[in-house]
């Protein structure tokens, strides 16, 4: 495949022209975000295998790096650097998420923290993002209840996964990555999401119109 027909690949794939040009070009460094997933991608020949399972977590990682961007904490939150959680890793997720590092957010850098499927959930209440891969699923109610007093955004890749208290849940929409919103558990947690986010999901759960 031809560098052309890869850029166009992608940019099908993340749908940053039709579905998504707000969240990606009002981000402080929206070259970076493009080139995160094209990078990504041109790092292994035999990422379109596996029904392009790599480029799918390549595309979520991308996107949550773009949350930190676009959810404000609040203020009583004060870390030296913006962090990310990945719980229920494996290789695949390692080289995703381990390269976003480099990246930083404005005046601070990120952290990538990465968790076993086996782990406790302990280690979890420090991260401003936690995304509970499917590889975990098993274990995302009991994450859900530890962290219900947490202030932590929590994206998932499952079933249901919004409807049983989690924030944010990638899904697929014909072959392309798309995402839900339970508004109601962001809002009670005391986190603020970017109304730009939420004109791009796909659903909104919500007690008041977006």
């Amino acid at each position: 495949m031809s560098g052309a027909n890869k850029h166009k690949f992608i940019l099908e794939h993340i749908d940053v022209p039709s579905k998504t040009p707000e969240l990606f070009s009002l981000l402080p460094c929206k070259k970076a975000v493009l080139v995160l997933t094209l990078i990504f991608t041109f790092q292994n020949d035999n990422v379109y295998a596996d029904n392009n399972k790599e480029l799918e977590i390549n595309i979520k990682a991308a996107y949550l790096y773009n949350f930190l961007h676009f959810v404000d904490w609040p203020k009583n939150i004060n870390q030296p650097e913006s962090n990310i959680c990945v719980y229920g890793v494996e290789k695949r997720h390692r080289t995703a998420f381990n390269s976003m590092a480099s990246l930083g957010k404005k005046d601070s850098k990120i952290s990538i923290k990465l968790f076993e499927a086996d782990a406790g959930p302990r280690g979890l209440s420090s991260c401003q993002i936690i995304f509970i891969t499917d590889n975990a699923k098993h274990k995302s109610n009991a994450i859900l209840d530890y962290l219900k007093h947490n202030q932590s955004l929590t994206v998932g890749e499952s079933d249901g996964f919004i409807n049983r208290g989690g924030m944010i849940n990638f899904i697929l929409v014909q072959g392309k990555v798309r995402f839900e919103i339970n508004h109601d558990v962001v809002k009670a947690a005391g986190l603020k999401i970017s109304s730009k986010v939420l004109r791009i999901a796909e659903k909104v759960i919500s007690d008041e119109d977006v």
